[in-house]
């Protein structure tokens, strides 16, 4: 009886032992799940930040840079990031997205400011008097050697003038001299000397076509190269902030500001402050630049120092002459009306007879009254005068005038230098994840 009893309880003792056993290898086996677990998640958030820090790395560099298109392979050689991939796809805004150990992380970037397609960009209403034939800026390639080309962009009008009407003789148009360009648009844009680029045509429509024809009097005969723009806000798309933000533009350290007394005076106003290090002027007054003004010492200059921004504000802006000016022009009128109970502000130019003359303002199309137009033109070019970065006419509901038969040509190279300052990328708020 008593080995029984001694049987029984070594018996049972065994069974709570092996009871005791299972249950701690149960334990070991879920605490070795959880310790892997953990390690997973440290490997899994270290890939999550590396990559992070490659996106990181990559916005560090197109800042710097101000530039979308900035090479940011380098970052891929930082070992610091172990990244298997750094991507920059696009148009703006960007999405850019970094992966490392098959974590992905993305978020977009949008560059602010630094913009500016076409030869003339407009949110005054154009009158064009005279044979305009546009070089113009090629735009988005759609095709080998075949491209999207943008003659320019406006808010609002167009008027082209009725030479016959009017009594003078030969024909007022605009339209595209093609990409057949006396000087590149862009460095290395012909790959060789009998490389031919064209603007896109079609036969379909005239919506698909990206070549409007020269002397085009009509703005139903306009093709895709000229475009009615509707939500046009040059300010923002120059300079990145709203128009009403402007003084922090003008002194942001980036620009010299002036103010002109004598309009006649204006070229050499600008030429005296224009430097290799300081190219950007923000003029505010009337200002009047004409052959034996200064222009050719502005000229001089410009050329010498690489091409300068010039930027009217609140006044009257007039160019005349036969001559090319390397710099970009950028006319800014917001509240500003050249027509006062004390007169015409054009009156007190020589220039302002011809300006204020009715019979300037009789179109091909569209109907206006001549006593109106003229007292909102705020912006008048005669001559073969050309401004190589082309002109932005930021003066909305009222008129520039051209009164003059030129080419006028597109250097993308100097716009894109002369605007990259402006130039701001900025992540989109709540456009990050990672998967």
């Amino acid at each position: 009886m008593k080995s029984q009893k001694g049987m029984t309880t070594l018996l049972i003792t065994s069974m709570l032992l092996i009871v005791a056993l299972l249950f701690s290898l149960a334990s070991y086996k879920n605490l070795f799940y959880q310790i892997k677990r953990t390690q997973n998640e440290v490997v899994a958030r270290q890939s999550h930040w590396l990559s992070e820090g490659g996106l990181e790395c990559g916005f560090t560099i197109i800042s710097n840079e101000q530039d979308a298109t900035a090479d940011i392979s380098n970052c891929k050689m930082m070992t610091d990031y172990k990244l298997d991939e750094l991507i920059l796809s696009g148009p703006n805004p960007y999405l850019l997205t970094s992966v490392s150990s098959n974590r992905k992380v993305f978020k977009t970037l949008e560059v602010k400011g630094g913009e500016s397609s076409g030869v003339v960009k407009s949110s005054a209403d154009l009158y064009f008097n005279g044979d305009y034939r546009f070089f113009p800026d090629p735009g988005n390639e759609v095709d080998s050697n075949k491209w999207e080309c943008v003659l320019l962009r406006y808010l609002n009008n167009i008027f082209i003038h009725n030479n016959s009407a009017a009594g003078i003789a030969g024909v007022s148009g605009i339209g595209s001299n093609d990409l057949n360009y006396h000087n590149s648009p862009y460095d290395d844009f012909y790959s060789a000397p009998t490389d031919v680029h064209t603007c896109q045509t079609t036969a379909l429509s005239v919506t698909d076509s990206y070549r409007t024809p020269v002397q085009t009097q009509l703005q139903s005969n306009f093709n895709a190269d000229i475009i009615d723009e509707s939500s046009m806000d040059l300010f923002k798309e120059t300079f990145g902030v709203s128009s009403s933000e402007w003084i922090t533009i003008r002194d942001g350290g980036i620009f010299t500001p002036i103010t002109v007394t004598n309009p006649s005076q204006c070229a050499s106003d600008i030429e005296s402050v224009l430097t290799i290090d300081q190219r950007y002027v923000w003029v505010t007054g009337n200002c009047s630049i004409e052959s034996g003004t200064g222009f050719n010492d502005l000229k001089t200059k410009t050329d010498s120092v690489g091409g300068a921004f010039i930027l009217v504000h609140k006044g009257l802006l007039s160019f005349g002459g036969a001559s090319e000016l390397n710099a970009v022009v950028y006319h800014f009128n917001d509240g500003y009306s050249p027509n006062k109970t004390s007169g015409n502000d054009w009156s007190s130019l020589s220039i302002g007879t011809t300006v204020l003359s009715d019979s300037m303002y009789v179109p091909t199309e569209g109907s206006v009254i001549p006593t109106t137009m003229k007292n909102n033109v705020v912006f008048y070019m005669y001559g073969s005068f050309v401004p190589s970065g082309g002109f932005i006419l930021d003066a909305e509901d009222k008129v520039s005038y051209f009164n003059s038969s030129i080419n006028m040509s597109f250097d993308g190279e100097l716009i894109s230098e002369l605007l990259t300052p402006f130039a701001k990328p900025k992540w989109v708020q709540g456009s990050w994840n990672d998967l």
